[in-house]
């Protein structure tokens, strides 16, 4: 598969999640027990296809983040980089580290991820050259302006785009460094390769994989994680 191209998980926790209003990053906090970064580590190193693992902790929180996480036993090799000022900034650190001719950049917060989406997704990357998994809307959408609503808008073509997001490696580190030069300030991945020229191509996602933003996420999580792993 991926023509023997090594395969990269970078899951980023460089972040401080200050939206949490909690005295350490959201990252670190406890998830059914584990901090919330194990999980998303634990889903990659079930999935056979990734060949290496990258963390991208903060970078005067790598010792904190390596004693958090004396509960994982990487069954592959794993490294701990250091994050920069933003997300991009963090991903280009991890993607320049990364030894896979492919990577799958997935964010810390969230941890509902699974092996098999991921497989499913990286399937989707190795059929048409990306993948970013992304779930449909299943709510009434509208534009509004100043309050009030001034368009309706076919939810059938709105998509929430979520992580992990896979690339070939060296067509990421290009994209991420036109950013870089070009003082360009990104959300995700997806957004500067398609700003390139790419096409990018949706894989599933899951409800479950919504992103830790505030306290009342944990919580909902906390429920719902163990409702599945049951």
């Amino acid at each position: 598969m991926f023509n023997n191209s090594r395969v990269t998980a970078i899951v980023v926790a460089g972040g401080m999640g200050t939206r949490m209003n909690a005295p350490m990053p959201k990252q670190f906090m406890l998830l059914g027990g584990r901090p919330v970064l194990q999980w998303s580590l634990e889903c990659f190193n079930r999935l056979e296809l990734v060949d290496e693992i990258i963390l991208v902790l903060p970078a005067d929180r790598i010792d904190e983040g390596r004693d958090l996480l004396g509960g994982f036993s990487p069954a592959r090799p794993f490294k701990l980089v250091a994050g920069g000022e933003r997300r991009q900034d963090s991903v280009t650190n991890g993607v320049r580290t990364a030894a896979g001719g492919w990577v799958m950049v997935h964010d810390a917060a969230r941890p509902g991820m699974t092996p098999e989406l991921a497989r499913a997704a990286l399937l989707v990357a190795e059929k048409h050259g990306n993948a970013v998994c992304a779930v449909p809307s299943t709510d009434t959408l509208v534009r509004a302006s100043a309050g009030r609503i001034v368009a309706s808008l076919d939810r059938s073509e709105v998509f929430r785009l979520q992580t992990p997001q896979i690339f070939r490696r060296n067509e990421l580190l290009t994209a991420l460094e036109h950013a870089c030069r070009n003082n360009l300030a990104l959300t995700d991945e997806s957004s500067i390769m398609a700003k390139l020229g790419h096409e990018i191509h949706l894989a599933e996602g899951s409800e479950l994989n919504n992103k830790i933003t505030c306290p009342q996420d944990l919580a909902t999580l906390e429920i719902l994680l163990a409702d599945r792993d049951k």
